[in-house]
């Protein structure tokens, strides 16, 4: 017998802030609250959340992220242990949301999400990324209690941020794809409500490209769902399996070779998107031109990650993974041929 959790609660709209207390209330008695944010992030909304938990009664402490680190982690749990913390609030971005889902798996307390920026699919996903030197391990975990989504402070974020989140979906086009492949070829499990959410949000985020500078609020909104329908995906499988394939490992491997890079994550594996489309045999042209309606990076010096990097990144993703995901990249792909794919691509 499988059982699936899910978020209790979304919540998407313009204001939504005002909701926060009685959001909680519906959901349980918590009484000792803990606010997991970044000093940016208290800026931008975390004294408000603080003021309207505080004004209704709520033991509310916040404490404050620099890096989704072991230590960090290390960090805040044993905070909130102090505290006899009930329930966790992730406020920002990546490494906020990170931190929080995984003290409150390792805590075994619930946790809502809050996010101010849509980079990726974090905001609903069941695992933490956390980085321990040059190297990144997943954290499995529950999804959150709760989402809460503020239109208006996402409509504030800068643009680089939602193309990034749009690049993240885009690239679940492709990690179907892989999914597809280790069925067929490996007789690998295969779910068809999860692999049917992470394919048609993509494909909702592609059919958009052309139109979401004309409303842009409402391209926020799309993105929001689409990121939230992967997120519950990846809870129904209980894998990243129907989000993250080849494309992926591509920019776990840059990661990996040149950690110094300032690329967003969505921006990674949207350009390996484009690279294992074509590898997959489907219209790399459209989702090369998809990128660029979005401003993501189709090349070397947009990424600005150098080519040697990435012609190794190619060639040694199928590598990445200690359980060796099947992938199109199968036992990998050689080096003289990587460059020419690339070059092909005009990637390089």
């Amino acid at each position: 017998m499988e059982e699936i959790t899910l978020p209790r609660k979304i919540v998407i709209k313009e204001n939504t802030l005002p909701d926060i207390p009685r959001l909680i209330e519906e959901l349980n008695n918590f009484k000792s609250i803990l606010l997991v944010l970044g000093l940016k992030t208290r800026e931008l909304l975390g004294k408000k959340i603080f003021d309207l938990l505080t004004k209704k009664g709520y033991v509310t402490n916040c404490i404050y992220v620099e890096k989704s680190d072991h230590s960090t982690l290390e960090r805040i749990k044993k905070h909130a242990r102090m505290l006899n913390v009930d329930l966790i609030i992730g406020i920002g971005g990546g490494k906020n949301i990170d931190i929080a889902r995984a003290v409150s798996h390792f805590l075994e307390i619930p946790y809502i999400n809050i996010p101010t920026i849509l980079s990726h699919d974090g905001i609903a996903s069941d695992r933490s990324v956390i980085s321990e030197g040059k190297k990144k391990y997943p954290i499995l975990a529950n999804p959150p209690l709760a989402i809460v989504v503020d239109l208006k402070i996402l409509s504030q974020a800068p643009y680089r941020f939602f193309a990034s989140g749009c690049g993240d979906v885009i690239a679940k086009k492709t990690a179907v794809l892989d999914w597809q492949l280790a069925r067929d070829e490996k007789n690998e499990d295969y779910n068809d409500l999860a692999a049917n959410l992470a394919y048609f949000s993509a494909d909702t985020i592609i059919k958009n490209a052309n139109t979401h500078k004309k409303n842009y609020k409402s391209s926020i909104k799309l993105l929001a769902e689409a990121l939230i329908n992967c997120g519950m995906a990846m809870s129904i499988t209980k894998s990243s399996r129907p989000c993250s394939g080849s494309e992926h490992m591509f920019c776990h491997t840059i990661d990996f070779l040149f950690p110094e890079n300032k690329a967003l994550h969505g921006e990674k594996v949207a350009l390996g998107a484009y690279i294992m489309s074509f590898l997959h045999g489907i219209d790399f042209v459209e989702i090369r031109d998809t990128l660029l309606s979005y401003n993501l990076p189709v090349n070397y010096q947009q990424i600005n990650i150098p080519q040697e990097i990435l012609i190794k990144a190619l060639s040694t993703a199928h590598k990445i993974r200690s359980d060796r995901r099947y992938t199109i990249l199968k036992n990998g792909i050689k080096k003289d041929n990587a460059e020419n794919i690339l070059k092909r691509l005009e990637v390089i």
